[in-house]
């Protein structure tokens, strides 16, 4: 699996959401992007059998613990774990899980599939009155055991000011960053908006997740996900999925 910032291999679930448009120009931020990355598997290949997902790991950088993983299930949950991927509906599913009204874990279908959202924080003093926080919000989405999809959004800001009298003064950098895509066939892209303080006095970070998955029956199907964090002058934050 090729690990590169903000870039990766898409999972089938995303073409299918439903708070995907039907056109990427849908989704467009009133922010211009600054930065775009984009990787795709240039081979799109169709998976039929339990074999031709293990083949096709063995070509992916950083998926030996995946193709480890999948290689130790039974036949019959092989098959269930390529029923799963190539299923529209149920990647829909997976993808919908993703929101912070669903708590930090989510159980589906009997406990095969997993979707985990988790927060971590880092403060550092800058001076006696101004402290930079560094937020992030990952999502995992868990197959039978295999981690299929990590997508991560972080934004970095600076605090300054009095303890009773501080406020968010500027955003550092942010990013949208796909650290795992486990599924052959598609593409994506992600834009980061440039983040901004707003009118609520929070720091904000959004990416636009851009994916694209040509399916042998339905044809090329475009659908597009912000993923927004929100950052107080506390390092509290919240965070949208949609």
């Amino acid at each position: 699996m090729k690990q590169l910032k903000n870039t990766a291999i898409i999972l089938t679930g995303v073409l299918a959401l439903t708070a995907v448009a039907p056109i990427a120009a849908s989704a467009q931020s009133s922010i211009e992007p600054t930065t775009e990355q984009t990787i795709s598997n240039a081979q799109q290949i169709e998976i039929n059998s339990p074999q031709d997902y293990i083949n096709w790991l063995k070509g992916q950088d950083g998926a030996e613990d995946a193709a480890q993983k999948f290689s130790d299930l039974s036949q019959a949950d092989q098959e269930k774990f390529v029923k799963y991927i190539n299923d529209p509906e149920i990647n829909k599913t997976i993808m919908n899980a993703i929101a912070p009204s669903n708590g930090d874990k989510v159980t589906l279908y009997g406990g095969d599939i997993t979707v985990k959202n988790e927060q971590t924080i880092t403060p550092s003093k800058v001076s006696p009155q101004a402290k930079d926080y560094a937020v992030s919000q990952r999502a995992t989405a868990t197959v039978l055991g295999v981690d299929v999809v990590k997508l991560r959004e972080r934004v970095e800001y600076r605090v300054e000011g009095t303890p009773s009298n501080q406020r968010v003064t500027q955003v550092l950098n942010g990013s949208g960053t796909v650290e795992r895509y486990l599924v052959p066939m598609g593409r994506m892209d992600v834009k980061d908006d440039k983040g901004y303080v707003n009118s609520s006095g929070k720091a904000v970070q959004r990416s636009v997740f851009t994916t694209s998955f040509v399916h042998p029956k339905l044809g090329a199907i475009i659908g597009v996900n912000n993923f927004t964090i929100y950052g107080d002058v506390r390092g509290y934050w919240t965070w949208d999925f949609n």
